[in-house]
């Protein structure tokens, strides 16, 4: 009967990651491009590596609840980004929290208010990034447009304080919602030490994150002429983006759209030249920085959702 249970563990791990790359043509994807191999690998290797700066902001944020070993902060992390790689409509953000009450004594509602304020300092501090590289990228843009986008971002932040603060039911959701919500709040970023630890915890995420894309385009002879560090930190933004539209980011189509829109968008800025051969050879690349990017999570992610399908399992 275990080892039953296993192979039908190993069997649902196997399907979704046949869902995550069904849609990618991997025997033609390397045909006629040009690259960089030390580049792509140097990308890969920090992209598993970067899950343990995130394990260790999940601890921090986790710190006024049950004290566990590190090993156990990855769980929740790398459980989302598979199940976000795998369904559609990000359902690793709802299904992760029942993790984070597994193991952390917590009730769902505050697992996820936790999550939700963890992605909410990511944003935060991304699209902060991204406002100061619109002053350097090659678009160019009109500084009255670059103002309205800090004014918009002001805005929302201090729309956001003012909400996470207000004690009262808020949007017609149940009060027993709200006081779970408000108390994620009060145990994680209330406190000031934490708030900013992990302010700068998502800093140098997004710090590596950057310097991953800009080392995944400059791998790519057709995507290195419009590889400056700015450029790319807006290319890291569209690509954010992109995985917020309700699809799963291995589907292919939506993420492939938004890349290759946008580095269309700055060959014309750079009057560089952009005919269909190079939109055929960049719909390979967007493909294969697809594959490079879901790598960990279809791995090592698909080992956790393994190990918690199996101990699901055992209950049975």
């Amino acid at each position: 009967m275990k080892i039953l249970k296993k192979i039908l563990s190993i069997s649902i791990s196997c399907f979704f990651i046949y869902l995550c790359l069904k849609d990618i043509p991997l025997r033609n994807l390397f045909n006629s491009i040009n690259f960089n191999l030390n580049f792509l690998i140097f990308a890969i290797i920090s992209l598993f590596l970067i899950n343990f700066l995130k394990a260790a902001r999940l601890r921090l944020l986790m710190k006024n609840y049950k004290k566990r070993q590190f090993n156990f902060y990855f769980r929740p992390i790398l459980l989302r980004q598979f199940l976000n790689t795998t369904f559609f409509l990000n359902a690793g953000e709802l299904l992760t929290p029942i993790t984070l009450k597994r193991y952390f004594r917590c009730s769902y509602f505050e697992g996820l208010s936790i999550l939700f304020f963890e992605r909410l300092i990511d944003l935060t501090v991304i699209a902060f990034i991204i406002g100061v590289s619109l002053l350097f990228n090659d678009f160019n843009l009109n500084y009255k447009i670059i103002l309205i986008y800090f004014i918009v971002y002001l805005s929302l932040v201090f729309s956001l304080i003012f909400i996470v603060n207000f004690k009262k039911q808020i949007f017609f959701i149940p009060k027993n919602i709200i006081d779970n919500i408000v108390s994620g709040y009060n145990y994680s970023i209330k406190n000031k030490d934490i708030l900013w630890m992990s302010l700068f915890f998502s800093l140098v995420v997004w710090a590596i994150f950057i310097l991953i894309d800009l080392l995944i385009f400059k791998a790519f002879e057709i995507t290195s002429p419009i590889s400056s560090l700015s450029n790319i930190i807006f290319l890291t933004g569209v690509m954010v983006l992109s995985q917020f539209i309700p699809a799963a980011p291995a589907s292919v189509g939506v993420f492939n759209y938004f890349i290759i829109e946008t580095i269309e968008a700055f060959y014309n800025a750079k009057n560089l030249n952009f005919d269909l051969s190079i939109q055929t050879e960049l719909t390979s690349i967007s493909i294969i920085i697809l594959l490079i990017y879901i790598l960990p999570d279809i791995t090592w992610g698909a080992y956790v959702f393994y190990k918690e399908s199996l101990q699901n399992l055992k209950k049975l």
